[in-house]
C-alpha cells in the first residue's frame, strides 16, 4: 500500500484573516477556494507552497463555518502548548527578521533562540486562531545524526 500525506485541516474563525496571516508570514498561497455549503456547510481554502495540481503538494486546508454534520462544532482549541505548524527559513537572520515583525504585531510567543541541534534556531508566533507557528533555521529533519551534529556545531559558533 502506497500512502501519501496530503493535507492538514484547521477549522478557523475567519478565512480572510488566516489567508492574510499565512500570506504575510509564509510562502503559502491560495491554490483553491470553494464553498462546500451544500454538503458540509463550510467555506474552504487550500493553501500550499506548490502550484495547484502539483502531485507533490501538501495542502493546509482552512475551513470556516458550522459543519452540518456536527452542528455544535466550533473552531478547535489552538495547537499548543508544544503542538505547532513548522516552516523552515534560509538563515538565522530571516528568523530574526520574521520574529521582529511578529513581535511588533504582538504575535511573538517564543524566541528567537537556538534551542538544540535537532530543533535549530527558531521562533514561535501565533496565527489568528492562536495556533503556534514555528519558523526555524537549521533543523535536522531528514538528516542523519552526523549532519545534525555538524549543523549544531556550526550554529553554536554563530
Amino acid at each position: 500500500m502506497n500512502i501519501k500525506w496530503t493535507h492538514l485541516a484547521l477549522h478557523v474563525k475567519s478565512l480572510e484573516a488566516s489567508i492574510e496571516f499565512y500570506r504575510r508570514f509564509t510562502n503559502l498561497r491560495v491554490v483553491d477556494k470553494h464553498s462546500d455549503a451544500s454538503s458540509t456547510g463550510m467555506e474552504v481554502v487550500w493553501l500550499s507552497d506548490k502550484p495547484a495540481g502539483d502531485p507533490n503538494a501538501f495542502v493546509l486546508v482552512l475551513q470556516e463555518g458550522t459543519p452540518k454534520n456536527i452542528p455544535d462544532s466550533k473552531p478547535q482549541q489552538p495547537l499548543g502548548p508544544l503542538s505547532h505548524l513548522g516552516f523552515a527559513l534560509e538563515s538565522r537572520e530571516e528568523v530574526d527578521k520574521l520574529a521582529l515583525g511578529a513581535k511588533n504585531d504582538g504575535l511573538l510567543r517564543f524566541g528567537p533562540t537556538f534551542l538544540n541541534r535537532y530543533a535549530g534556531y527558531l521562533c514561535i508566533i501565533s496565527d489568528p486562531d492562536g495556533h503556534n507557528v514555528e519558523f526555524s533555521h537549521g533543523q535536522s529533519l531528514g538528516n542523519s545524526l552526523s549532519t545534525a551534529e555538524q549543523s549544531s556545531a556550526k550554529f553554536a559558533r554563530s
